[in-house]
């Protein structure tokens, strides 16, 4: 599978970041909704009271959803059991909504009407119990607002017409909340559901690029790994090298100490190279005992260098105190990349290289054979 099918296959498994920052966005264009509303009705004269108060409750949803949008956005809440706050936010959304329908005489409800396509956003993040709890509390809202609008401004109340219009609210408000109660259950099957996808993706993933012994990258992955080396290479100054590794007399260990033993050095040797490379530097598995290296920002003297110094330490492990062969040596090859080249002609210098050090007695190391 290529790079950018392993992008998209990634992509169904939605991570909740992405998801949180959707979610302030929604909140954000909701604010924003509400916003051209409460200028409406500033501009229709339908508003009690002075500018000041406009200018307030504009000034606080602006700074309550964007201040929301940025604080799930930027991950910090990631760590809570509810990582959007939904709650909070929504229970402070719907005071600004109550605060705007209080200086009304008439049309009171329809400043309360953005209430119910928040339910139905927090809705995916929200238990049934919460919006149950969100909608009460609105319901409660609405009859305090009412009770201190008829303090404040003398408002002259149609008892029937408001207990109707409190009442549509608190009902709608209730069918949400259920409806919305199941939609979390779904949401919540499939949260588990897209764990266990991203969960399967990254083993399908590993087994695609891994060798099941050493758990080193494979030949094919080394190879996707060498050509990302060489466009770098290719466009700026940016040197690297190879090292082709073979473990000496590799199949008189299997021999004299069975594939089990063979396995275990093969092991052995994946970990201890690895431990002693650079974060930036790769290795892998290209088949039996045969090893490569690739050594980013490396010439080949530094290259030369890195695989003395791996030859020399594994030179002083031992194995004998547990059954197996007193030491395994290694021989190696090294070869640095020439822009232009393919990555072909590269190996095959490095392959040279190592037949040089076989034939030279083994347990050395041999540098690039360069012509011209």
């Amino acid at each position: 599978m290529k790079g950018s099918d392993w992008f998209w296959a990634r992509r169904l498994a939605v991570n909740e970041t992405r998801l949180l920052r959707r979610h302030g966005r929604a909140v954000m264009a909701l604010a924003l909704l509400h916003g051209v509303l409460t200028l409406v009705f500033w501009q229709l004269g339908l508003m009690h009271g002075r500018f000041l108060y406009f200018g307030v409750l504009l000034l606080a949803l602006l700074i309550w959803s964007g201040g929301y949008a940025w604080l799930v956005g930027s991950g910090r809440t990631l760590r809570r059991r509810e990582p959007s706050l939904s709650l909070v936010m929504s229970l402070g959304l719907t005071l600004i909504f109550l605060a705007t329908a209080f200086p009304l005489d008439e049309g009171r409800i329809c400043a309360l009407l953005l209430f119910y396509p928040l339910l139905l956003l927090v809705s995916f993040r929200l238990g049934a119990r919460s919006l149950l709890a969100l909608v009460l509390s609105a319901s409660l809202g609405y009859v305090v607002m009412l009770a201190l609008a008829l303090l404040a401004h003398g408002v002259r109340l149609n008892p029937t017409l408001e207990l109707l219009q409190w009442l549509i609210f608190t009902l709608v408000g209730l069918s949400f909340a259920l409806t919305g109660g199941g939609v979390n259950s779904l949401r919540r099957s499939l949260a588990v559901k897209n764990r266990a996808l991203a969960d399967a993706l990254e083993k399908v993933r590993d087994l695609a690029i891994r060798d099941d012994l050493t758990g080193l990258f494979n030949r094919r992955h080394i190879m996707e790994v060498l050509s990302h080396q060489k466009a770098l290479a290719d466009h700026q100054t940016y040197p690297f090298a190879v090292c082709y590794v073979d473990l000496d007399h590799f199949k008189g260990i299997n021999d004299a100490f069975g594939h089990g033993w063979g396995d275990q050095v093969l092991r052995l040797f994946a970990e201890h190279t690895q431990g002693n490379l650079r974060e930036g530097d790769y290795m892998a598995r290209m088949g039996g005992e045969e090893f490569i290296l690739v050594l980013s920002q490396s010439d080949l003297e530094g290259a030369v260098r890195v695989a003395e110094r791996l030859r020399q330490s594994w030179a002083e492990r031992r194995f004998d105190h547990t059954g197996g062969p007193r030491n395994v040596s290694l021989s190696a090859g090294v070869a640095c990349y020439q822009r232009g080249e393919t990555i072909d002609q590269l190996l095959a210098r490095a392959d040279h290289a190592l037949y040089l050090a076989k034939t030279s007695g083994r347990n050395r190391i041999c540098r690039e054979q360069v012509t011209g």
